[in-house]
């Protein structure tokens, strides 16, 4: 029981290990460890010093080929892995070149934005500012002709009462 502690701490279990790949060879080889483990406990004898020794020497070939076949599964996950990382680090690196032309496009754009915003309240102030200098011209004519009509009324009533 102590000796599956110390390997269990060995291993890196209790989510000590982030890497997926570490993590797998280790609870991978945690189970290997466990099997045999049980298969001494099952099929030894005990001596005085309560080393354990194995029965037969198949259980030793079965774990052996075990292995080999776990290893050359394992060789073909890796090479998926290895596959899938590289179409993460492809999809990574579209991603950024999208983000970086995103971002050039949008400042061309903020930037004729900006520029034909402007020059839109330019021209919309400009006809304001145009059509107060009319009214004002306008006022400026009627203020005249009011002027005018005033002092020929004045007249007409000088003429009217002499």
């Amino acid at each position: 029981m102590e000796s599956a502690k110390r390997m269990r701490a060995a291993m890196g279990f209790g989510g000590l290990i982030r890497n997926p790949r570490m993590r797998d060879r280790s609870l991978r080889n945690w189970c290997a460890w466990c099997a045999l483990q049980s298969n001494d406990e099952d099929t030894t004898s005990h001596g005085s010093a309560g080393v354990g020794v194995a029965a037969t020497e198949g259980d030793d070939m079965t774990v052996v080929a075990a292995d080999e076949q776990e290893q050359m599964g394992s060789a073909e996950t890796e090479d998926h892995i290895q596959r899938i990382l590289a179409a993460i680090d492809n999809y990574t690196r579209q991603v950024s070149e999208m983000l970086d032309a995103g971002r050039a496009l949008f400042k061309d754009l903020a930037a004729d934005f900006e520029e034909r915003l402007c020059s839109i309240h330019r021209e919309r102030v400009e006809r304001w500012e145009e059509e107060i200098r009319e009214l004002r011209a306008r006022d400026a004519a009627n203020e005249q002709a009011r002027a005018l009509l005033h002092n020929a009324q004045l007249h007409l009533l000088h003429t009217v009462r002499d």
